[in-house]
This record gives structure tokens, sequence and C-alpha cells, in this order.
């Protein structure tokens, strides 16, 4: 097994870890967008999200939390990038356990939210996914993705002793100034500051903003 305490952490792929709906798979376009100076603005769903043209520099598994970390640690560590860009390659994945992270990679980006945060970010995931992908409106889903959220919040929180992890909240994310977040990713990812599309995370914020006046009060 490739997720092993022996084996020194890779400094060649930073993973952007988070739970759905919380926006790393635009995170991390938005990152690799900068790292290739590509300024166009990304194509979204109706409802906002990027699944279908995230730029990914290495893939892996595209499960959810629940499914085992380890696994889609392994699935990103045998991957082969997508393109020759210089390292360190980045990918987005949901992956719970942040120890584990740190003994695979030896930096990571790890999107956090609070309790506060989980009617909106439920919202978001039932129109960006519920609704987009899996094209269905049962309330249910809803409720249950609530309580998913609620679940696993402890485990998508800041804690103080990893200088190694760049923690970015979806208050900073999705509501945030625009500068100090890219001021943030740019010194911690060394991209230069002006390759970072400021459109294209304005049009992300609009279509998620949208997706929730829409949805909300189901």
């Amino acid at each position: 097994m490739t997720t092993n305490k022996d084996i020194l952490p890779t400094e060649d792929i930073i993973p952007v870890t988070f739970i759905g709906g919380t926006g790393g798979n635009f995170l991390c376009h938005f990152i690799v967008s900068a790292k290739r100076n590509i300024k166009n603005i990304i194509e979204l769903s109706e409802h906002g999200n990027a699944h279908k043209n995230c730029l990914k520099d290495v893939s892996g598994l595209n499960f959810g939390v629940s499914y085992p970390d380890d696994k889609k640690i392994n699935s990103i560590l045998i991957g082969t990038p997508h393109c020759i860009e210089k390292k360190p390659y980045y990918t987005s994945a949901h992956i719970a356990d942040i120890n584990l992270i740190n003994n695979n990679f030896k930096r990571s980006i790890r999107i956090i939210y609070e309790l506060n945060d989980i009617e909106e970010i439920s919202t978001v995931f039932y129109g960006k996914f519920l609704i987009d992908e899996n094209k269905t409106s049962i309330k249910s889903n809803f409720t249950h993705t609530k309580s998913n959220l609620f679940r696993w919040q402890s485990k998508f929180t800041k804690l103080e002793n990893m200088p190694n992890v760049l923690f970015i909240s979806w208050k900073e994310l999705f509501k945030g100034n625009i500068e100090e977040l890219i001021t943030k990713l740019s010194i911690f990812t060394k991209i230069d500051i002006l390759n970072f599309s400021r459109e294209s995370l304005t049009h992300w914020r609009n279509k998620t903003q949208y997706c929730i006046d829409k949805f909300t009060d189901i």
C-alpha cells in the first residue's frame, strides 16, 4: 500500500482537500490556471459546479468523503500528471483525515467551514451536485447533506499546529476580500499574484450566489 508511514511525504503533489459543496474543484482550477497563467474564465454548470472543466495536474478517485481516504490518496500518488508543467502538481479530493494527508503529502490546502456555514453549503451542494449532476430534487437528499456536513465539520476546521497546511475558509473563498485571498494563495504556492484570474473567481462566486438564492427555503 502506498500510504505507508515509512514513506516520506511527497513534495511533488499538493492536494486541495474538502467536503462536497465547499468549492474544492473550483479552488484547484483557480490555482492550476494561475500556475499555467491561463486567464480564461472557467465554464461552470448551471448552478456553478466546476466538475466538468476543472483543471487538475493529476487526478485521483473522485469519491465522497465517506469513501476510504487511503484509497483516494493512493490513486493520486500513482496518477500520471496531465501535463509537463513544473512541480508541484495540484489536485482536489474529498479526504477527511488530515493526519493521513500529512503522512503522504508534505504540503496541502484544505477548505474548512463553520457550523453557521452549513445551511449555505447544503444549498450549494443541492443545486450544484444533486440537481446539476444527479438530476434529482428529492428533499430528503438535502436533509442528508446537512446531516453529513454536521457530522464531518470537526474534521474540516483549522488546526494551529500545521503550518504545512494552508487553511482556506468557506467564507474567505466565497465572500472574502479577493486580493487578500489571492495574496494568501500566492504566498503559499509561490505563484505570481498577477496570474490569478479575478474574473473567474467573481464568476464562480456569482454562480454560487445564484444557486443559493434559487434554492433557499426549498
